[in-house]
C-alpha cells in the first residue's frame, strides 16, 4: 500500500469502519499524513496571525504572563481553532485505522482505550489550554501512549487469517 491508497483507505473507504485489519503501511502512512497536514495549516495560520502580537510587549512579560497573553491574542485563537478542528477531523479515521492495526497484531480493541483517552484529552486541552503543571503532565504522560503506540505499530501483523479477518497484505492488491 503506497501514500496515496492509505490516505484514502483510512480517510474516505474506511473512515469509521472498525472490523478488520490494517497493515503497518496504512497506519504509518496515514499517521505522516495527520502530521503533514497539521505542519502545513500551523504554518499558514501561524503565518497569517503572526503580525497581530506585540512581540515588544510580550518580551517584557514574564514567562506565565507571556503565555496567557499569547493564548489569549488572535494568534493562539487562531492555533487553537485550526488544532480544534484537525483533531476533530481526524479523530474517527484515525481511532478507526489504530483499532484495525491492534486487530491486525491479533490484539482487542480494548488495547485502543489507553489511545481514545489521549485523544480526548489532548482535544479537550485544544480547546481549553492550560500552563497548569498538572496540564502539563497529562500532556507529557499522552506523549509517552504515543510513543508506545508508534513502536508497538513497528511490528509485523500476521501473514495468517486471524479471528479479526485476512491478512491486510492480501486485499491490497485490489486497490
Amino acid at each position: 500500500m503506497n501514500f496515496s491508497q492509505a490516505v484514502k483507505s483510512a480517510l474516505i473507504d474506511k473512515y469509521s469502519v472498525f472490523k478488520g485489519r490494517s497493515s503497518r503501511s496504512e497506519w504509518w502512512y496515514f499517521a505522516l499524513f495527520t502530521i503533514i497536514v497539521s505542519i502545513v495549516v500551523s504554518a499558514i495560520v501561524g503565518f497569517a496571525t503572526f503580525g497581530s502580537v506585540d512581540w515588544e510587549y510580550v518580551a517584557s512579560l514574564n514567562e506565565n504572563q507571556a503565555t496567557e497573553f499569547l493564548l489569549d491574542s488572535s494568534f493562539g485563537l487562531g492555533t487553537r481553532i485550526s488544532s480544534t478542528a484537525l483533531s476533530l477531523i481526524f479523530f474517527l479515521p484515525l481511532l478507526a485505522v489504530t483499532i484495525r492495526r491492534l486487530q491486525d497484531l491479533n490484539a482487542s480493541y480494548y488495547w485502543a482505550v489507553p489511545y481514545f483517552i489521549v485523544s480526548v484529552i489532548s482535544i479537550y486541552f485544544a480547546i481549553f489550554p492550560s500552563v497548569e503543571p498538572a496540564a502539563v503532565r497529562l500532556g507529557a504522560a499522552g506523549n509517552l501512549v504515543t510513543i508506545l503506540y508508534c513502536l508497538a505499530f513497528l511490528r509485523k501483523g500476521g501473514y495468517e487469517d486471524n479471528r479479526f479477518g485476512p491478512n491486510p497484505l492480501d486485499e491490497d492488491d485490489t486497490y
